[in-house]
């Protein structure tokens, strides 16, 4: 037993030395690995993310150590005595050693005096043995900490790669944002090609329609069959053609026609005169109506007495009529002859000045008369007239003058078409016939017409109220007859005056169906004849036409 106890010191010396051994080497393996950790970190410039920061290496030795301290159990309290101081933290100061070191103390102590009484019956072998798996808990402690060493050091490596994989992700990125960014300006930039192509042909579009409306509008207009006087809507002063060129007065524009006679030495010098007074030539034969129509015509106006109460009751019957006007009296009533135009009525000439004697003394006192009144009506609306009429009629004052032929001759070749008329109201006849009594003269006078067109001669100048107020019977008359009421056009049948026929005196009308141009010719052949009836005829309407 005195042996034993003489071995005892020498070799718990030799258990103290080599776990100071182990001690050293483990001290200088974390003084490595925080060596290599602090190295790294000064390499590092950017902080790594909150999510991959490496986790201290002292709190995992801490760990390591006390779960080593829980799972090791010293077996007697010299042992825990003479055990080598174990540090907590990775820098290894001895303050910290000391600290760690004595819970082991207090927690081998009770051991210690439970080791101590059996220790006299332990036999070498056994004291061997318990060595032993000392000397092999403080290796499998020295492990661990080893183990919880290299784990902490290879935290910074792994979160180093990560680095490095995020930092060659962030640099084949802008080749990817580039790209994306490129892709959406392609895809804004054919947007607004689109949206500017959608925008073009709406508008394109919308022209194209407003253009093909204003041309059918413009070709309609006017249009109807000419074949049935019941559609005829051509007046002779049409709102679609003859507008006005330039300030120029209509009667001095050169047109076609006069270039072809220019140079025509057979012709008279008055036919040199007026180069632009041509009218346009119908472009279909006029023909004699199927069935009987009326064409209400008014003469001497326009006045602001009658005629704005006259475009009132037609607009109400929805009548269209025609104005043959007087162009001295448009002074002041500029709004009137627009308004006829306006409403679908046709405009026409009656003279500039109502007076025979000057106008009828030659053919060239006609011709200027009339060049007035073209010019005036062209200045004011931008129409060129295609009608007229003679003041008094075409075999009664015009006649008497002894000019018919030549003016008629001329009128004619210029294209100028001229209505006379069948029936009358007698407004004319000094305003002796109340308004029932002009209404019943002129529906009886048009549906005992032997033609089917019928020219009613009706006046609204200065005087004519009675006119006014027979309108709506005469017209409601007519219409009860089954006639209906038209305004005059190119391809009216025009009515001229002409003797020794069966109708009464006061309205003799030719009933051949020569055009105007021959009628003109019979009419200067039976001039004699018919001066003795057109005298009757105007003793007994005392007419101013």
């Amino acid at each position: 037993m005195a042996d034993e106890f003489e071995t005892k010191p020498e070799e718990e010396q030799n258990k103290r030395e080599q776990a100071k051994r182990d001690l050293a080497d483990l001290q200088k393996l974390m003084a490595q690995v925080q060596g290599d950790s602090s190295a790294k970190s000064d390499r590092d410039t950017q902080p790594e993310p909150a999510k991959q920061e490496a986790v201290s290496v002292d709190e995992l030795i801490d760990r390591a150590a006390s779960e080593a301290e829980q799972d090791a159990e010293p077996e007697d309290a010299e042992q825990a005595e003479q055990a080598p101081e174990t540090p907590s933290q990775i820098d290894g100061t001895q303050s910290d050693d000391t600290e760690t070191k004595k819970p082991r103390e207090e927690q081998s102590k009770p051991e210690e005096s439970e080791s101590t009484e059996p220790e006299a019956s332990e036999t070498p072998e056994e004291k061997q043995q318990a060595e032993q798996e000392q000397r092999e808990q403080v290796l499998n402690q020295q492990k661990r900490r080893r183990q919880a060493a290299q784990a902490a050091a290879g935290t910074p490596i792994e979160l180093d790669l990560r680095k490095k994989t995020a930092e060659k992700t962030q640099k084949q990125q802008p080749h990817k944002t580039h790209k994306t960014h490129k892709d959406a300006r392609l895809a804004r930039k054919r947007r607004r090609q689109l949206i500017r192509m959608g925008t073009v042909l709406v508008v394109f579009l919308v022209a194209l329609v407003l253009i093909v409306s204003i041309v059918r509008g413009i070709a309609g207009s006017g249009k109807k069959d000419s074949g049935d006087a019941g559609k005829q809507t051509t007046s002779a002063v049409s709102k679609n053609e003859n507008k006005k060129d330039n300030d120029t007065p209509a009667s001095q524009q050169e047109s076609k026609q006069y270039l072809a006679i220019k140079d025509d030495t057979t012709l008279p010098d008055y036919a040199k005169k007026y180069p632009g007074m041509y009218a346009t030539a119908a472009t279909t034969q006029k023909k004699l109506s199927d069935k009987k129509v009326c064409y209400l015509t008014f003469d001497d106006g326009p006045s602001d007495t009658c005629t704005p109460q006259i475009l009132d009751i037609l607009k109400k019957y929805h009548v269209k009529a025609t104005f043959f006007v007087v162009t001295s009296e448009i002074d002041g009533n500029e709004k009137l002859i627009q308004r006829i135009i306006d409403e679908g009525h046709t405009l026409c000439i009656h003279a500039n000045e109502h007076e025979y004697k000057k106008i009828y003394a030659s053919p060239e006192a006609y011709l200027e008369d009339f060049a007035a009144a073209y010019d005036k009506i062209y200045a004011l609306t931008g129409y060129k007239v295609q009608g007229f009429r003679f003041p008094g009629g075409s075999n009664g004052q015009l006649n008497h003058y002894g000019n018919y032929d030549a003016i008629i001759k001329e009128m004619t070749r210029r294209g100028f078409e001229y209505y006379d008329w069948n029936a009358y109201d007698h407004d004319a006849e000094g305003g002796s016939y109340s308004a029932s009594q002009l209404a019943q003269y002129a529906v009886h006078e048009v549906s005992i017409s032997s033609r089917n067109d019928v020219i009613l001669l009706m006046h609204d100048t200065y005087g004519k109220e009675n006119t006014v107020k027979a309108l709506p019977s005469i017209i409601e008359g007519i219409q009860k007859e089954g006639i209906e009421c038209l305004p005059i056009t190119k391809t009216t049948r025009p009515v001229h005056f002409s003797v020794n026929e069966n109708t009464p005196a006061e309205y003799t009308e030719e009933t051949s169906s020569e055009d105007s141009a021959k009628s003109s010719d019979s009419s200067s052949k039976s001039g004699k004849s018919s001066e003795s009836s057109a005298k009757s005829s105007s003793s007994k309407s005392k007419t101013k036409n």
